[in-house]
Formats: structure tokens, C-alpha cells, sequence
């Protein structure tokens, strides 16, 4: 029998022997509906993540504390803005090294603090935030990395941190933003095709960098993009790549800046836009300044068909660049932020203000 029809049935027979309880049977009804329902829909997801993705290559001996951060090096002598795209294994979609522990801890620290500031969710999003929760908790990191999540009786469960969360996402959209920003390092933009764009229906982003996450909400690619110069040249091309990006296949690319800070999470610094107030050339604690990169990751959610767009945050002491022997190739790639196709960079990443300082240290 059906697990509705067993339950109706039950209910029939409860109010025939107990008739005062008919008065509470609307919302027993709806609660356990809402818990199957909830059951149902999980082991759906779970089956169609199964069938259309590919196989997740698990790390069976995985040992966080061992693995160092990667040692990425993305700039150019010139600056061109690009899509810089290459295809990546899914299996490769979240990454996990020494600061794991750290850095999640962090990030709870900047949701409960920054609250609506780092996640949110738009009506319409939330099939998509479900889904992806599932995705993660229930497929891919158990898989993946065996040795730090498990699965056990309907629970998600962190070795790392100790939390433990249900494996089947909570009704409130934002509650499973939550838990995913406390649980992976990657931030995660949620944008839905329409007709003209994709638009951003839901996030989770703890360390933003120069931009307000939550500004981005309801916006369509171009108005995501808006303040970065020369955008209108890769705008179209973004959107169709966006368009035909298939289920089950990943791409990624990075972005770098310097920022004169050892913080995270930054909504409002690090970039000029029109109209700023600004100080050239100023002196710079070359102590304090750091070589960040985002490592960006896109793919396609196989049942709601939204396109999840996430990105680690890696941070590189310029010290270390100058101690490994690179420090003149960055002070190029510096300068060069006002030789490509896009010269407005060298301005919006704030170049302007410490480039000629951190130019000159690298190169000392």
C-alpha cells in the first residue's frame, strides 16, 4: 500500500476510535505528508544525480591535514579580458587541503555575523538550492571524500568539524544555504536560463571580495558583471557558453587580484568604480598583502537545469611569490593590467592605488 493510503488509512481509523483527535488530524496530515514528501523527493534527486552525472573518483585515502593548498599562478604579462575556459573533471568540483578546518570555521562565524549579506534566496530558487544540497551531502562528498563525510541513518555527517546535518535538505532554502557555506570552502551562485540571461536566484558567498553578494540577487549576467570594464566583450559569448553548458560536465577558470589585507571577506574594498574616491600610488605593508585567486568552477544541475557557479578563494603572502623566485613575473602581470584589451582593470582592481608600491617590492 501507498505510503498516503496507509496513512489515511490510519487517520480514518484514529478518529473513529478517538473522535476528539479528528480535531488535530489537518495538521498531523500535513506534517507527516510534508516529511514523506520530503523523503520522496530526496531519493528522486539522489536517483536522478545517479543516472546523469558521472561517477564521482573517491579520495578513499584522503588525509586533509597532508594536502597542502594548490599553488596557483594564472597572470599574464598582458591583460586580456577572456573567458579562459577549460573542461574539468566533476570528481573535481570541490577541493579540500590543510586550512579545510580553519576555513569552514570561519565561514560559520561569517554567517551568523554578515547573515542575509552572504546567502539568500529568491522565490523560484529554491527547487535548485534543494537539489544542489542533496547533490553534496548525499552523493558527492560521502563519495569523494570518505574519509571526512559519511551517511549514517538520514544524517550527513562532518568528521572535521563534528556537525552533523539531515541528509535531507530542510524546508527553508536559506537554512540549506547555511549549511552548505559552513561545510565547503567553494561559494555558490545559483542562476536560472531565462529567454535573454541567467539570473542569480540564490547564494551562498562568505568571501566576497570588493562586491556586496547579496547586490546580486535577481540580476541577470550583465547586471552581475556590470562594474567590470570591457565586460561587453565577452557578455555574449558568457551567455552562450552559459546556454550550452551541459549536465554532467564541468569547466573552470580562475581570477587574480592583489589585495593589501589579510581579510576574507571584503564587501566594499578592493575595487574602484566610477565616481570613487581614491588615493594613487599609496604606501602599501608588504607584510600584510596577499596574491588572491579564485579558482572558478561551472556546471549544470541535471533536474532543475540551473547552472551552479562556485569558487575557492585562495590567498598567497606576496612574500612567499618574491621568496619562490616569481616575484618580477607578477610585478609584469601587475603593470600589464593596463596593456590588454581591458586597460580599465588596472583602475577597478585598484592597481591605481598599490600597484606601483607592490611592483617595486617584487622586484627588490
Amino acid at each position: 500500500m501507498h505510503h498516503l493510503e496507509r496513512l489515511l488509512y490510519s487517520t480514518i481509523q484514529a478518529c473513529q476510535s478517538y473522535p476528539r483527535i479528528a480535531l488535530l488530524i489537518p495538521a498531523i496530515l500535513v506534517f507527516v505528508i510534508y516529511v514523506i514528501g520530503s523523503k520522496i523527493w530526496a531519493r528522486q534527486t539522489r536517483n536522478t544525480f545517479k543516472n546523469n552525472l558521472p561517477s564521482i573518483e573517491p579520495l578513499s585515502n584522503f588525509d586533509w591535514r597532508a594536502e597542502k593548498p594548490r599553488q596557483l599562478r594564472p597572470y599574464r604579462p598582458i591583460y586580456n579580458i577572456t573567458m579562459a575556459i577549460k573542461s574539468e573533471p566533476i570528481s573535481d568540483l570541490i577541493t579540500i587541503d590543510n586550512q579545510y578546518l580553519s576555513r569552514v570555521t570561519t565561514r560559520r562565524n561569517i554567517i551568523t555575523d554578515y547573515q542575509k549579506t552572504v546567502h539568500g534566496c529568491l522565490p523560484g530558487g529554491e527547487p535548485a538550492v534543494y537539489e544542489l544540497y542533496t547533490f553534496l551531502l548525499t552523493h558527492y562528498l560521502p563519495t569523494r571524500f570518505p574519509t571526512i563525510f559519511t551517511i549514517s541513518k538520514g544524517s550527513f555527517h562532518n568528521k572535521v568539524t563534528g556537525r552533523t546535518f539531515p541528509s535531507t535538505p530542510p524546508k527553508d532554502p536559506e537554512t540549506c544555504l547555511q549549511i552548505l557555506g559552513e561545510t565547503v570552502e567553494e561559494d555558490i551562485f545559483l542562476l536560472k536560463e531565462t529567454e535573454t540571461t541567467h539570473v542569480c536566484l540564490a547564494f551562498t558567498c562568505c568571501f566576497p571580495t570588493g562586491f556586496d553578494p547579496s547586490s546580486k540577487l535577481g540580476l541577470g549576467l550583465t547586471g552581475i558583471h556590470g562594474p567590470v570594464p570591457s565586460y561587453e566583450k565577452i557578455g555574449p559569448s558568457m551567455e552562450r557558453f552559459f546556454r550550452k553548458l551541459e549536465v554532467g560536465k564541468s569547466v573552470k577558470r580562475m581570477n587574480w587580484n592583489i589585495q593589501t589585507g589579510e581579510y576574507l571577506i571584503n564587501v566594499e574594498g578592493n575595487h574602484i568604480k566610477d565616481g570613487d574616491n581614491f588615493i594613487a600610488d599609496e604606501d602599501v605593508d608588504h607584510s600584510k598583502a596577499n596574491l588572491r585567486i579564485e579558482l572558478q568552477s561551472l556546471t549544470r544541475l541535471p533536474e532543475t537545469k540551473f547552472v551552479l557557479f562556485c569558487f575557492k578563494t585562495y590567498l598567497y603572502p606576496l612574500a612567499d611569490i618574491k621568496a619562490e623566485g616569481t616575484g618580477s613575473e607578477l610585478a609584469d602581470a601587475i603593470e600589464g593590467l593596463q596593456k590588454g584589451n581591458a586597460p580599465g582593470m588596472f583602475k577597478y582592481k585598484s592597481a591605481i592605488r598599490w600597484g606601483k608600491s607592490v611592483a617595486e617590492y617584487l622586484r627588490s
